[in-house]
């Protein structure tokens, strides 16, 4: 049977965490481990006292939050040291279903990178406004022009990655810590050649807690895509 790590940063989680520890450690195959970055709510205490009893979870607790791309990169590096086969990025806050990683986890064998898509035929999101809907297809669409990327959703932050794969990121160490991280690193994987396949997903509104999206994380995608463009020309 192979072994998959789940990971899943967090900030001010408190109000998932235990619902998501419950969910993703019902599968036998699977273990977690959270990286929390100083959440003053209490998720890291949660979780540790979650630890007690349970040795299939397990958690990095950050001195300050430091941002999702270095989190992940971390959670690679302790991925590396584990005797697990495969790896999912998975949020915390229920926007990545549990069904739909069950729906991921059969392809695990089949791809270097399975992304779980919002924008192959099938995917979907729930509980978004027109607004947020539109700003994503054509930020995704800018996106992939300005990369020359086949991939269909580009900022896809839901997958299961290789041990392959893993070693490549590390080793090429993607410098993007927002949620340009997912762009930087999916584009990344492409271009080395790894095959990647899409799968569709229902990507939800959280219900609990506060997003975590901000106007930082915008201008970062923005520099990074310009970035891009000047290279090319």
């Amino acid at each position: 049977m192979n072994k998959i790590l789940v990971i899943s940063p967090t900030y001010n989680e408190a109000e998932n965490i235990q619902s998501l520890i419950d969910s993703v450690l019902l599968k036998k195959d699977l273990s977690l481990l959270i990286i929390d970055d100083n959440s003053p709510d209490g998720t890291a205490d949660i979780v540790m006292s979650n630890m007690k009893k349970n040795t299939n979870l397990h958690l990095i607790n950050r001195e300050q939050k430091l941002g999702l791309g270095t989190a992940y990169l971390e959670g690679f590096e302790w991925f590396l040291n584990s005797d697990n086969d495969f790896c999912v990025q998975m949020d915390s806050d229920f926007s990545h279903t549990f069904e739909d990683l069950e729906k991921l986890l059969k392809y695990r064998k089949t791809a270097d990178l399975i992304i779980g898509s919002r924008y192959v035929q099938g995917g979907s999101t729930k509980g978004w406004s027109t607004f947020r809907r539109l700003l994503s297809k054509y930020a995704n669409i800018l996106s992939k022009t300005i990369l020359n990327s086949d991939i269909r959703d580009l900022t896809g932050g839901f997958k299961i990655l290789s041990r392959k794969v893993i070693a490549e990121i590390l080793k090429s160490k993607p410098s993007s810590n927002g949620y340009t991280f997912q762009i930087e690193v999916n584009n990344l994987i492409e271009k080395k050649g790894f095959k990647i396949i899409e799968i569709p997903i229902t990507f939800v509104e959280r219900e609990l807690g506060k997003s975590k999206m901000s106007n930082k994380i915008v201008v970062e995608a923005v520099k990074y895509l310009l970035t891009n463009i000047f290279k090319k020309s």
